[in-house]
């Protein structure tokens, strides 16, 4: 594991309180970032301390500005972001135009230490997968999609050919310049690849007793802001190692993942293919795979009087029987899985270095995306065929 690197002292006067105490934050958790986030943290010290002083106030200014009129108060950057400074953040009528400075500042640093980013040429491969959409054969799915890429038939459903094109996908022969845990994730809303070798999958249903711990926990908080931010930091800093699971708890970046992508807001902890779609997007964005699944599901139907509250258990509050609602997990899949490469493109390492597949479990097709596209013999490809395509792109 790369050494930690600290703040200078030098780095930490200049820069704004809030960028700095965000900086200082990711260096306090060294050990939980994944090596991705490690190799850009350490990019951008170096770029910013080598940064002449006139760019620097320049690069600066307008999140300067901003800070001095959101009533923050005296902070030492040094310290890291509290409960206090967080919640002043996030209520100030200010927040929008903070947090549309701070990407600005971020993405001037990424465009500027970009090149010099390990592994950003390195062919990757993103699968996203619906649940039964046999009512949208007939129909144009994903049509901003299709134009940048091709529909290719196949000769069963991809549901039969999925189980085998991960396992291959899994057992690979990786670069050694990834790391173990940077070569293939699994968001899943069932258990079908919970056995799944040399991969790091995270299934929805497996994580049943945290969810409805975090929920009940959730629950429990009085209607008051303090609370509501005293909670949320107690769960944050809870031993979730029993609830968890071994799978999940062996490694610590990917227990605190896990912890940060239920806790995080976007229906994860209520909502399995919300979960999947977030889980997704934020590996994709953190850990950088070189090859992702997310495998969408079937939601229950919303009940009566749980629905309208965000952070309900739907089974604590309502003991009718779960029904499953196919047209309603359909169409959350179907937009969530376009978020999913939209999420992909917003990362350095992925535009023109990703072969997308993109499929239902029931469909005798699927839409291929990216640098390469497959030159299959026959009208129809055979799981060999689309297999061996997508080997060769990850080996090439």
């Amino acid at each position: 594991m790369p050494e930690e690197p600290r703040l200078p002292a030098e780095l930490a006067r200049r820069l704004p309180a809030t960028f700095g105490a965000a900086v200082h934050d990711q260096l306090r958790q060294w050990d939980f970032l994944f090596p991705a986030e490690q190799r850009q943290l350490r990019a951008q010290l170096d770029w910013l301390s080598g940064l002449e002083q006139a760019e620097f106030d320049r690069l600066f200014a307008p999140l300067e500005e901003l800070e001095g009129r959101m009533a923050l108060g005296p902070h030492d950057a040094t310290a890291g972001l509290g409960v206090r400074e967080v919640g002043i953040l996030a209520r100030s009528p200010l927040y929008a135009q903070w947090r549309v400075e701070v990407e600005k500042v971020f993405s001037r640093i990424d465009a500027a230490t970009a090149p010099s980013v390990p592994l950003r040429n390195s062919p990757r491969l993103l699968l996203s997968i619906l649940p039964p959409a046999a009512s949208l054969t007939d129909q144009p799915v994903w049509p901003s999609l299709a134009k940048l890429g091709a529909w290719f038939s196949l000769d069963r459903p991809f549901g039969e050919i999925l189980p085998g094109l991960v396992s291959r996908i899994a057992a690979r022969a990786c670069a050694p310049a990834f790391e173990e845990i940077e070569r293939t994730w699994v968001f899943e809303c069932g258990t079908q690849f919970s056995d799944l070798a040399n991969s790091t999958v995270l299934s929805w249903d497996a994580m049943d007793p945290l969810r409805r711990e975090f929920l009940r926990r959730l629950n429990a908080v009085q209607r008051d802001l303090r609370s509501v931010d005293q909670t949320t930091e107690d769960l944050r800093r809870a031993d979730i190692s029993r609830l968890a699971g071994p799978a999940i708890t062996a490694n610590p970046r990917v227990r605190e993942f896990v912890r940060s992508v239920l806790l995080s807001g976007n229906g994860s902890l209520v909502f399995s293919n919300s979960f999947v779609e977030w889980g997704a997007s934020e590996a994709l964005r953190r850990v950088q795979p070189q090859a992702l699944v997310a495998s969408f599901g079937m939601r229950q139907k919303l009940k009566p009087f749980s629905s309208l509250v965000l952070f309900e258990d739907q089974n604590r509050s309502n003991p009718v029987r779960d029904q499953d609602d196919p047209a309603g997990s359909l169409a959350d899949a179907v937009l969530l899985a376009e978020y999913v490469y939209l999420a992909s493109q917003r990362v350095a390492c992925y535009p023109d270095h990703t072969v997308t597949l993109m499929s239902a479990i029931d469909w005798n097709r699927v839409l291929i995306l990216g640098p390469r596209a497959p030159r299959f013999a026959a009208s129809s490809a055979t799981p060999e065929q689309l297999t061996a395509f997508v080997l060769d792109w990850l080996s090439a």
